[in-house]
């Protein structure tokens, strides 16, 4: 009860309210998606905007969702207990969004696949994760096959893209060659050549042939063909 003056109670006097305390805004929640962010995977740093790490990763959405306790380094980095080294491939299909190929004089690097499948689940990427899983980069590498017989085996010339290979095998084998009545050598496996003194000097006879060694060359050439539209993800 408050002091009496004059006889009549004095009412108390009222706390003074206060306004509603507002909590700082998160350092996550407050970033804009052009804005820079630095990694730090293992250590390497990587630099890159807010908006290519969680268009597809669900792993950096919840990340910089506010929700995650992520301390800065004091650098102002963040870190990521990661291989950088796949990250790199991670980050480079995050950024352009083409799904990795590692095909190198003939094969595939299905170590380097398997190990980027377990990095793709870890940073949550469902179309990386489908293309490693179900080997679709097996059907982005194309090998074409042309089969060719080459006349002329000992004056072989080609030029070869560098996406080609081309194989030689040459065999042996005989053939029927005509010959000149007369003995012209010019005329010889070519009857058309032939004329009337050639006619008259064979009479009545057959035409004659004789057997002759020819060596010739398989000609296989292999053409290594990409399909673009299978990395771009358009299957």
């Amino acid at each position: 009860m408050a002091d009496l003056e004059g006889g009549a109670p004095v009412p108390p006097t009222p706390r003074p309210i206060s306004e509603p305390e507002t909590a700082p805004a998160s350092p996550l929640t407050s970033l804009n998606n052009s804005d820079p962010i630095t990694l730090r995977v293992g250590e390497r740093n990587f630099v890159t905007a807010l908006a290519t790490l969680t268009g597809e990763s669900q792993f950096f959405s919840s990340m910089f969702s506010g929700n995650w306790h992520n301390t800065k380094q004091p650098d102002g980095s963040y870190f990521i207990d990661a291989d950088p080294d796949l990250f790199a491939h991670i980050l480079r299909y995050l950024r352009h969004n083409m799904l990795p190929l590692f095909y190198a004089n003939g094969h595939h690097d299905l170590g380097l696949y398997a190990a980027l499948l377990g990095e793709a689940k870890y940073f949550q990427i469902p179309s990386l994760v489908k293309w490693l899983e179900h080997e679709t980069y097996f059907r982005a590498v194309k090998v074409q096959r042309d089969v060719d017989e080459a006349e002329n085996v000992l004056d072989l010339r080609d030029l070869t893209k560098s996406n080609e290979e081309v194989e030689y095998h040459p065999f042996r084998t005989t053939e029927k060659v005509y010959v000149c009545p007369r003995g012209i050598s010019l005329h010889r496996g070519r009857p058309n050549a032939c004329g009337r003194l050639c006619q008259r000097a064979r009479g009545d006879d057959p035409e004659e042939y004789e057997d002759e060694d020819v060596y010739k060359a398989l000609v296989i050439r292999k053409t290594v063909v990409f399909d673009h539209r299978l990395c771009a993800g358009d299957e």
